[in-house]
């Protein structure tokens, strides 16, 4: 794939993020005491954050996939996600953890948290816990996970069958609700998830097709998949304006199915046509290849796990019925530019340095380790320091 369509892809990173920002954004009401203004907008904007967590999984399967090594290890691949994603998961955790105590979570439910393991756990306490995005960090390490043991799966699917296993993704991702809806109903999402579209839902049949790393990973291995189907030329081109088409149609849909069926479902297939479309694009979108929309789609991960936070702590200082429209507009102009601040600061001093420090202490390769040990040299020779992980590997 040629570089620019790996910058557009960066790009469009950071779109999803201000997706998932704006939608939680809309839970806090945007912090304005306007009913007849925020109920409408709150309706609209509803399923953002699904839409948006279902294209970081395509995406994640699909750049991986793109970017596989020959030769790779699962041991070194593993640990490159490591010194991807878990600074950043330990700092929002313990800054989510100061700000906001443990909240409605047991001990046990924030210790699965930090340890990522807490969407495997069906109680929103668990799996929404602490810096609720975190969620979805859980799922990507079962990704992360299965990813060597997928990858040669994915290899041997005959080119002429590639549509048709991914069809056949889409089909069980789409049916899965219907399974869900068989679950017992049991605990429900209650008041404190009062402004969610999930307030009422069943708590057990959201987690089964929201938030159960397995399920989740279904959209991953499409997003491999897509990615072998563009490497081969075996999918028609699609321009990107037909592919944004789609999301939005996908989008106007969600607001009028159930709700297990906005979680995933109806974004699965738009959202994987809209990253096949960018890929394949021979002049990708101008906008999301620019130094700075690039240097945005670097910052993505920070922003989602920073921007939360920012919302929680603004909470505490605004009247429960909101500000004035002038003051709200402020107010929430600020929060993007504190998130967007605290990102940048995460992206630079934590989630940098420290993906290059682990890195540098990645496992030896296979060929490395049957080799015999040389004799010691006679001058020292200077550390060399890995680059950082490319924006790519989400």
């Amino acid at each position: 794939m040629p570089h620019g369509r790996l910058d557009a892809l960066t790009g469009l990173r950071f779109l999803a993020a201000l997706v998932v920002v704006v939608f939680h954004l809309s839970l806090n009401r945007f912090f304005l005491d306007a009913p007849a203004l925020v109920d409408p907008l709150q309706g609209v904007l509803r399923n953002g954050g699904w839409l948006g967590v279902t294209f970081f999984f395509v995406l994640s399967g699909f750049v991986l996939t793109w970017s596989a090594r020959p030769g790779d290890t699962p041991g070194r691949f593993l640990w490159r996600r490591v010194a991807k994603i878990v600074p950043n998961h330990v700092v929002t955790f313990a800054v989510a953890l100061a700000v906001a105590g443990l909240g409605g979570a047991l001990v046990w439910e924030a210790g699965a948290n930090l340890l990522l393991l807490h969407s495997w756990v069906p109680r929103d306490t668990a799996f929404f816990s602490i810096n609720h995005p975190s969620w979805s960090l859980s799922a990507e390490m079962v990704f992360y996970a299965l990813f060597p043991v997928t990858l040669p799966l994915v290899a041997r699917v005959p080119r002429r069958h590639l549509v048709t296993a991914g069809a056949a993704l889409v089909v069980v991702v789409v049916l899965l609700p219907l399974v869900a809806q068989q679950l017992p109903v049991g605990a429900v999402f209650g008041p404190a998830h009062a402004q969610s579209p999930l307030l009422g839902a069943s708590v057990l049949q959201v987690w089964s097709v929201y938030a159960f790393p397995l399920v989740r990973f279904l959209e991953f291995a499409l997003g491999m998949l897509a990615a072998r189907a563009v490497r081969e030329g075996a999918l028609p081109r699609v321009p990107v304006v037909v592919a944004l088409g789609l999301v939005a149609a996908g989008y106007l849909l969600s607001l009028v199915v159930p709700v297990l069926w906005t979680l995933d479902a109806v974004f699965v297939l738009p959202v994987t046509a809209l990253v096949v479309a960018v890929a394949q694009a021979p002049t990708p979108p101008a906008v999301l290849t620019t130094p700075v929309a690039v240097r945005l789609g670097e910052i993505s991960f920070a922003l989602y796990m920073v921007h939360d936070i920012v919302l929680t702590a603004t909470r505490r200082f605004v009247p429960a019925a909101g500000l004035p429209p002038l003051g709200a507009v402020l107010l929430v102009a600020l929060v993007l530019a504190v998130s967007l601040g605290a990102a940048w600061a995460l992206w630079r001093w934590v989630e940098t340095p420290a993906n290059t420090r682990l890195r540098a202490l990645r496992l030896p390769s296979r060929a490395a380790r049957r080799r015999p040990a040389a004799p010691a040299a006679p001058a020292v020779v200077p550390l060399t320091v890995p680059a950082t992980a490319s924006s790519q590997e989400v």
